[in-house]
């Protein structure tokens, strides 16, 4: 009868990581996997590295972890192992998995992401003496799978209030629904399809008390040249540069006709992290608790 299955404490741990020990304690694995976050169609790299199984090249098993020798290993031992998956498409329960080699297998992403988008991979070590299975070793590990098409959508507020004579002017300013298509490759780069832009608006002007400002107009906008980033390979936030500015302030006409340019920031100053989710949404800065306020918000969209 065939030993029972024992979980990995961290079977996905990258090289080096912690070992689990099989039923009875006669070799220890670990299930390497080269990314844990996948898109449609792409494919992730496992490996099982374990040590204490005996070979015909090192009969003591004994040693650094190394990839195991599968099928006879000699004086009528032999090693089998079995992969499966969430999921699968075929009585064999692989579904997406291709074994290769000894320890060796191959996951490619279906096309449709599963709701929810984790699959579980599982693979299973026994060792035989004869036909009798003497010891055995099951380890998990997760893949998470996310869309490749993706709208990130901006929209800014700058306001200025007379507030204890510290404002030239009362305005709201603001520019909506600047958008810009991204694309997330096989490699998790991320990139954007083109530019994006949107018009400034401003309402509910007026001039301070003893403010020589008469008029104030929303001149320009804000811009998106450029989002590049990656998706990190373990927690699937997306990490985004953006190449970009926002316009900060209006147009501000002086009662001698000296005129303020509209002065402009850029979009972010800072890496934007996002989870890779529909309606995933950061938002930075304050409008409340002073003369001056800003708030730019970030969304994401899955593109159909």
């Amino acid at each position: 009868m065939a030993a029972s299955t024992a979980q990995a404490q961290d079977a996905g741990a990258p090289s080096g990581g912690p070992l689990s020990r099989s039923n009875t304690g006669r070799f220890s694995c670990r299930l390497d996997v080269n990314r844990r976050v996948l898109v449609p169609g792409a494919t992730a790299e496992l490996e099982l590295a374990c040590t204490g199984i005996p070979s015909t090249r090192n009969p003591t098993g004994e040693g650094a972890p190394t990839v195991p020798q599968v099928g006879d290993l000699g004086g009528g031992r032999s090693l089998r192992v079995q992969w499966s998956s969430s999921g699968s498409s075929d009585a064999t329960g692989v579904g997406g998995l291709t074994p290769g080699f000894n320890g060796n297998a191959r996951y490619s992403a279906p096309l449709q992401i599963p709701d929810p988008p984790e699959l579980e991979v599982r693979v299973r070590v026994d060792l035989s003496e004869g036909s009798r299975v003497v010891d055995s070793l099951s380890l998990t590990t997760s893949l998470r799978l996310i869309e490749r098409s993706w709208r990130l959508e901006v929209d800014t507020t700058h306001v200025s209030r007379c507030v204890g004579m510290n404002a030239l002017a009362n305005y709201e300013l603001t520019c909506r629904n600047l958008g810009v298509d991204l694309t997330v490759r096989d490699d998790l780069r991320v990139e954007s399809l083109g530019p994006g832009r949107c018009a400034a608006r401003i309402a509910n002007f007026g001039s301070c008390d003893e403010s020589t400002v008469r008029r104030g107009r929303a001149v320009g906008g804000n811009s998106l040249s450029a989002v590049t980033g990656r998706v990190d390979p373990v927690s699937g936030q997306l990490l985004l540069d953006l190449d970009g500015q926002r316009v900060s302030t209006p147009e501000l006409t002086h009662a001698d006709r000296h005129v303020d340019a509209p002065r402009t920031l850029p979009i972010l100053g800072a890496t934007l992290n996002l989870p890779a989710q529909d309606g995933a949404s950061r938002t930075f800065g304050n409008l409340e608790g002073g003369p001056t306020g800003m708030q730019v918000e970030f969304r994401l969209r899955r593109r159909n």
